[in-house]
């Protein structure tokens, strides 16, 4: 075996290196319980054993003692910094202290009163045995499971050290200070216990304090994951308590507006009003932008036919560009029957986002989406999609900003907004596996642009495109409507159909309009804000414009039979009735192309609440808008209900607009017996008959349908 100046010399080298690694561990762990008191036991350990190599040149009583004293110390730190890590003090650890008083005591009696060296080892071996077994059933017991790779560790080399005191107990015979350093058994402990066993201690707790980390770590996640979904949680309810008031305030706004007859009211109603759409604009956003960090769904891919499906995305935005006289152009350099299989709610609402900031920063020119093919490769394309405006561009120091939440450009501050839309944008576009790049020039114009790899569809598809289909695609419509509502949700189904779309909110609109371009069929509201569908038609019929020969479809919900007559009368060629239904619409648009006879028939079931109203909407609308617009109707139908009454016999012309609306929204929503009856009380007036006591029957009646509504929405929530 190795002679003891050589054990002695390595176990002190090791004993610094531990307590410098343990230094080391600490300072990583500060926060850590027990990481601190180890960084003593390897220094008083080396102490101990400068002791006994004292005890080797000066044989006395004292350097022995002291030498055992700093052993055992050495051991009750030990414990005691593993107990600290493991938050453990229990009766095992008493017990441990107290057959360490017992061992010192057995080793003190033997030293001082009755010298016997090999009783002095037998204490000391069992004090080694009692500091491995207390500190294997705490790694057993207590640290195995969240600690499995430092416990192991410490179960292998504290496992090795019990094995071999045991064996010294039983198997070392007499020896005494000449022959001890001789001594297999002694050589063999000390290599053990003051060179190998270190080496297992120092790695040991350094995994442990690793796993804890990552136990942290794990913890601040799933808290961290939770707080994200608490967030959400509130952000989807609240948001409602937040639209209620806000719908409140901007009905209350409205009226107030359409009831003053002081001209000082208008401005203060209008900042109202705009305050309230705004605040509701940046609640929408907040949610949209929570919801990218509450959701990590995966992608939903499916097969499209991406030409169709962008010109179709086209003709949705288009009316909002043309609105502003601005040119709108979709440039495609793909092959045109590219099909392709991608998650394309994402990949439109990215696409909306970029073309609604374009149009919105954009007061003149032109907004442009171009799409072009970078790579074919096989079974996968990538293509760059850039949005491309003629706005007031970007200062560059601004650009690097602008994907942050709630940052904007000097003319976002200007235009107003939420700072939102990029941010979501960008969000959207890592989900997809791609990022935004953004180029700009002051006073030219800015590019938004992304690039997509895209893998291949089922090509064979495009090939079969409306060949089953039994109506028209692609008309030029003229559509003349005065409600957001049914504005958006007659655009959306025409866009399915290809169909190419331009809006006008009012009689004097259309009739530009109509001056100007030549449509395939107009789609022609018969209550406007300014003039009646009526008025529109007599007063073309006395003008030279370019849709002498052009049908017109009536888009109305006022469908009794005078009015169907006088319709047919005035030369329309059918009716599209209110609420607006794709089949209905598409037939009659298909039917406006050729000489079949119309068809006036509505399919109204004559019930309080219609349940299947809200999946109409479902495609245009997402369910916080449909929220909000039921929330809207519901609380203000009563008060606008109010307010005709009191216009009744003050303006009578207002009182006839507001049911109107309010019965075309009605009907739209599913309150069919109580949107019907609305009509019957608008013809009457129109036709000056005496209206006796029903607009307090239809209060009766809005009361009832309110309720079946209302039990509607319990048992969908239940």
């Amino acid at each position: 075996m190795l002679d003891s100046l050589t054990l002695y010399s390595a176990s002190a080298a090791m004993m610094i290196v531990m307590a410098l690694l343990n230094l080391l561990t600490w300072r990583a762990n500060k926060h850590t319980p027990g990481t601190v008191l180890y960084i003593f036991y390897p220094l008083v350990l080396f102490l101990a054993l400068m002791s006994f190599a004292l005890h080797g040149h000066f044989d006395s009583i004292a350097t022995i003692v002291l030498a055992n004293s700093l052993w055992f110390s050495a051991s009750i730190i030990h414990a005691l910094a593993i107990s600290q890590f493991l938050g453990y003090r229990d009766k095992e650890f008493r017990f441990f202290i107290l057959a360490t008083l017992f061992c010192g005591a057995l080793l003190m009696y033997f030293t001082v009163i009755d010298s016997n060296l090999r009783n002095r080892m037998l204490a000391s071996d069992l004090q080694h045995i009692n500091e491995a077994f207390f500190l294997l059933y705490l790694f057993i017991r207590f640290a195995r499971k969240p600690y499995p790779n430092g416990s192991m560790v410490y179960i292998l080399i504290l496992t090795i050290i019990s094995c071999i005191y045991t064996g010294r107990v039983f198997f070392m015979e007499g020896v005494n200070n000449l022959t001890l350093l001789k001594e297999n058994w002694f050589s063999v402990t000390l290599l053990v216990n003051s060179v190998i066993a270190p080496m297992f201690y120092t790695t040991g707790m350094a995994l442990l304090c690793n796993e804890r980390r990552e136990q942290n770590l794990n913890q601040l996640t799933s808290k961290a994951q939770k707080d994200l979904e608490i967030r959400g949680l509130f952000l989807s309810t609240i948001s409602h308590e937040i639209r209620t008031p806000l719908n409140g305030i901007l009905g209350s706004a409205q009226l107030i507006l359409n009831q003053s007859t002081d001209p000082r009211d208008k401005p203060y109603c209008e900042a109202i009003i705009n305050s309230a759409e705004s605040l509701n604009l940046l609640v929408d956003k907040v949610l949209d932008y929570a919801s990218l960090d509450q959701h990590n769904e995966a992608l939903y891919e499916e097969d499209v036919e991406f030409k169709t499906w962008l010109h179709n995305l086209c003709l949705l935005l288009s009316p909002l560009a043309e609105q502003k006289r601005l040119k709108f152009e979709l440039i495609y350099n793909l092959p045109e029957q590219a099909c392709y299989y991608c998650d394309q709610q994402k990949l439109r609402q990215i696409i909306i986002n970029l073309v609604g900031n374009a149009i919105k920063f954009t007061d003149k020119g032109e907004v442009k989406i171009r799409v072009e093919l970078l790579e074919e490769r096989q079974l996968e394309h990538h293509i760059r999609i850039s949005v491309i405006d003629s706005g007031p561009g970007i200062e560059d120091d601004e650009i690097e900003y602008l994907t942050e939440p709630y940052v904007q450009s000097s003319a976002g501050k200007e235009k107003g907004g939420t700072g939102l839309g990029l941010a979501i944008t960008s969000r959207l576009l890592a989900k997809l596996g791609s990022q935004l790049d953004i180029t700009s020039e002051l006073d030219k114009g800015s590019s938004f642009s992304f690039n997509i790899t895209l893998v291949l569809g089922e090509l064979s598809l495009v090939e079969q495109r409306h060949q089953s289909k039994d109506y028209l695609t692609g008309l030029d419509v003229l559509l003349v409507e005065d409600l957001d509502l049914n504005q958006k949700i007659a655009i959306e189904f025409m866009a399915d159909d290809e169909h190419k779309i331009k809006l006008a909110r009012d009689g004097k609109s259309a009739i530009e309009l109509m001056q100007t371009y030549h449509f395939d069929v107009v789609l022609l509201d018969m209550n406007l804000p300014d003039f009646t569908g009526q008025e529109v038609l007599k007063t073309l019929k006395g003008m030279e414009h370019k849709n002498q020969r052009t049908p017109v479809l009536a888009f109305t919900a006022s469908l009794s039979p005078d009015e169907i007559k006088e319709y047919f009368t005035l030369g329309i060629k059918d009716i599209v009735g209110k609420p607006i239904k794709q089949q209905k619409l598409r037939q009659a648009l298909s039917d406006s192309q050729n000489s079949q006879a119309p068809s006036a028939a509505v399919e109204l079931s004559d019930i309080l609440y219609d349940d299947t109203a809200a999946e109409t909407l479902k495609s245009s609308f997402n369910e916080d808008e449909i929220s909000s617009i039921y929330n809207e109707f519901v609380l203000s139908a009563r008060n606008k209900l109010i307010r005709a009454q009191q216009l009744l016999n003050d303006d009578k012309e207002q009182c006839i607009k507001l049911l109107h609306r309010q019965a075309s929204t009605a009907l739209q929503l599913g309150f069919n017996r109580y949107g019907i009856e609305l009509k019957k009380i608008e013809r009457r007036l129109l036709d000056n008959k005496p209206l006796k006591e029903s607009l307090t029957d239809a209060l009766v009646l809005w009361q009832n349908s309110l309720e079946q509504y209302l039990k509607f929405v319990r048992e969908q929530m239940s």
